[in-house]
């Protein structure tokens, strides 16, 4: 009797932690990388050796801290940003998906909780910022995360150049 109860929890144990890995995000950094991009999602990274997810990294001119803040500032110019960590060589930001607000019957579903999650890592000794964007939660957004990226890297260097 004894046996078959700890048996069922120790299942149960299993079963629940399998679960919270599949629904944890792969975020953040491991050894100076950020998470490589699954196959066949919306995803981009400066660290991926696939042409259909790469994206180059940012370049900046002037000291990091600096960058940080020109960062953050092209970050909410490009739409309504949330970050969620913040810390001096890495950032990471959540953007609500373009299209959860149409109501069409063209468009597909996208749950009220969809984001983008968008990370950026200022690595030691270079003057580059490495990215990744990878759409959570959401469903055919194919393209979505490399412009919102394009956007933040134009609006950069722009607010780089009126230095």
């Amino acid at each position: 009797m004894h046996y078959i109860r700890a048996s069922v929890l120790v299942s149960a144990a299993l079963l629940l932690s399998a679960c919270s890995t599949i629904l944890t995000p792969d975020v953040g950094l491991r050894r100076g990388n950020l998470s490589p991009c699954p196959p066949k999602r919306d995803c981009v990274s400066t660290q991926s050796t696939d042409v259909y997810h790469h994206i180059d990294p940012i370049k900046y001119g002037g000291n990091r801290y600096v960058a940080r803040i020109d960062l953050l500032k092209a970050i909410y110019a490009v739409g309504e940003a949330r970050v969620v960590s913040n810390h001096s060589s890495y950032l990471r930001v959540e953007y609500p998906t373009e299209h959860r607000n149409r109501k069409s019957s063209q468009n597909f579903y996208q749950p009220d909780s969809a984001v983008d999650e968008v990370e950026f890592y200022f690595p030691p000794d270079t003057k580059s910022i490495e990215m990744r964007s990878i759409a959570r939660l959401g469903l055919f957004e194919v393209g979505a995360n490399r412009a919102r990226l394009e956007k933040i890297r134009a609006l950069f260097a722009e607010i780089q150049s009126q230095r």
